[in-house]
């Protein structure tokens, strides 16, 4: 039985990804494919948070009853039984899926990856390691429109600037990325897909499912609409303004979400340029490399979208 792990990176197509696997898990168990349900629902994010040592990203482990070192132990334990044996009752399964860009996001320490490859990666014939990549101004620009959903109020520079300290580099840099995946996994088991090439062709879902070597333009597979997509600057605006409304409820700001989300998808605010091409400057020697390195006829894929 072979493993798949996707990783990410945010803002690259994830949730298209997610969202497919989730709802045809069973056609996908037919075909000799498990996606875990004992990992999440659609992200599998109890994978990263049981990899994590206690204490780390809060926020995501409020979700899950982790309030003492104990209650983290006992999480880990049985999230990690549960995955086994879920494993073991579908020994008909060729191969099994992981997929949360929180093991991009939130492992940025080799220490947590070995973690997880002894948790979740062990007793497989083989393990695959796909990230797809995109330009960091590209990302971070798109990746404001996700913010604003979760309540952020400043603006799009204000957002750029912030991104810009050393806490958040490990984040954005794509050849650290790699390099942390393949000083556990080996180089030759980290596949590397370009963002903007996939999105010529089939998308960053039709590329996954040609991995797979999954055929879905039958009638039995259920291909949902993008998720998570960028919000214009119209709907942009309109987030900002709720967000920094005190009187807002959580409830408004939802509803004000799903109707952004429904009436004004597109191309969102665009940094100042000189911030863009500061931000994407922090990036270029790395960039060099992992071009070099994967794509060298194709130095375009990384080449960001310039505000004008």
């Amino acid at each position: 039985m072979k493993l798949t792990v996707h990783i990410g990176t945010t803002k690259t197509g994830s949730s298209s990804i997610q969202t497919f696997l989730a709802v045809n898990r069973a056609t996908l168990g037919q075909a000799g494919i498990l996606v875990p349900i004992s990992l999440g629902k659609e992200l599998h994010l109890r994978a990263p948070l049981a990899s994590l040592p206690f204490g780390a990203s809060s926020d995501l482990a409020g979700l899950f009853d982790m309030a003492t070192p104990e209650a983290h132990a006992a999480f880990r334990r049985n999230t990690v039984a549960a995955y086994r044996n879920e494993i073991a009752q579908a020994p008909e399964c060729r191969e099994v899926v992981i997929t949360s860009e929180h093991l991009h996001s939130r492992m940025p320490k080799r220490v947590d990856i070995e973690r997880f490859k002894d948790l979740f990666c062990s007793e497989f014939s083989s393990v695959r390691v796909i990230v797809y990549i995109r330009p960091q101004l590209d990302q971070i620009t798109s990746l404001y429109s996700t913010v604003l959903r979760g309540g952020y109020q400043n603006s799009l520079d204000d957002f750029v600037r912030s991104r810009m300290k050393p806490e958040f580099r490990p984040y954005f840099n794509i050849r650290h990325i790699i390099r942390r995946w393949s000083g556990v996994f080996g180089s030759e088991n980290v596949f590397v897909r370009p963002y903007k090439a996939v999105s010529q062709k089939d998308g960053t879902l039709g590329d996954f499912c040609e991995l797979l070597d999954l055929d879905i333009s039958g009638s039995e597979w259920q291909v949902p609409d993008n998720a998570n997509t960028s919000i214009n600057q119209a709907g942009q605006n309109l987030l900002r303004l709720v967000n920094q409304e005190k009187s807002a409820t959580a409830r408004l700001r939802k509803q004000v979400v799903k109707w952004v989300e429904k009436n004004s998808a597109g191309r969102g605010e665009q940094p100042s340029p000189d911030l863009a091409r500061a931000f994407q400057r922090g990036f270029n020697a790395g960039n060099e490399w992992v071009i070099k390195t994967y794509f060298p006829d194709h130095p375009e894929y990384l080449e960001p979208r310039w505000p004008a």
